[in-house]
């Protein structure tokens, strides 16, 4: 598998392939400039010394550029077929039809079985085919279930009885109300199942609120290591 580390490691060996075509190029116009001066054989042994390299360096570029697709296309494939199994594991968490019992909120037993199903997809091998940045969203998520499992309780909605207030317009109202007293982003300092006194609904589904930002962060990321919600070019 090709991280972005090593993704830049090749775009940078190709460019070097590149500047060194372009130098020999520029040697071999400057020698057919100059051949005039020079005698008849040392103009065709430098000409085909250069020619040759310039061949050389030409296959070597369009080979690694092939293997480099080749490859890249395979871990794409793969991608399509591992992302959606970690999808399918947040599920209780969706925004429409989570997959919870009837009248049951999410809380830490449901965060305990979900990180569960994130642990099993990350080791059975689908934590090879993560890009750096999908990894980062990934174990972010995994450490706020892994926290919220561990806490007494849990702000989240009860479905189907809090379903009008639950859609991506309002947790965005949420999101915004929760940011003004606590980092969004901040999983280690998060207070999961906190007393409170507030009873807006971004109060009482706090929990959920936070968890599903991470979740929506995670699922855009694997998204976008598919190229899902590129513009076709």
């Amino acid at each position: 598998v090709v991280d972005a580390a090593g993704q830049r490691g090749l775009d940078l060996e190709s460019q070097k392939l590149q500047l060194e075509v372009s130098k020999l190029a520029l040697e071999v116009d400057k020698l057919q400039k100059d051949r005039a001066e020079l005698p008849a054989w040392v103009t065709g042994t430098i000409a085909g010394l250069l020619g040759g390299l310039l061949g050389t360096g030409a296959t070597v570029w369009i080979a690694r550029k092939t293997r480099r697709a080749e490859l890249e296309k395979a871990v794409h494939d793969k991608r399509l077929e591992s992302y959606p199994k970690l999808v399918w594991a947040g599920a209780p968490l969706a925004v429409y039809f989570p997959s919870t019992k009837e009248s049951t909120p999410v809380g830490p037993e449901e965060c305990q079985r979900i990180g569960e199903l994130l642990s099993r997809w990350y080791f059975s091998g689908g934590g090879l085919l993560l890009s750096i940045e999908a990894r980062n969203a990934y174990f972010k998520l995994a450490r706020a279930l892994t926290r919220a499992a561990n806490s007494n309780r849990l702000w989240c909605p009860t479905f189907p009885a809090d379903a009008d207030n639950i859609s991506p317009e309002r947790l965005r109202e949420y999101r915004a109300v929760l940011s003004r007293e606590s980092d969004l982003n901040d999983v280690e300092n998060w207070r999961f199942g906190a007393d409170q006194t507030e009873t807006t609904p971004a109060h009482r589904f706090r929990d959920y609120v936070f968890l599903q930002k991470l979740l929506s962060q995670l699922r855009s990321q694997l998204a976008e290591d598919l190229g899902a919600r590129r513009r076709p070019s």
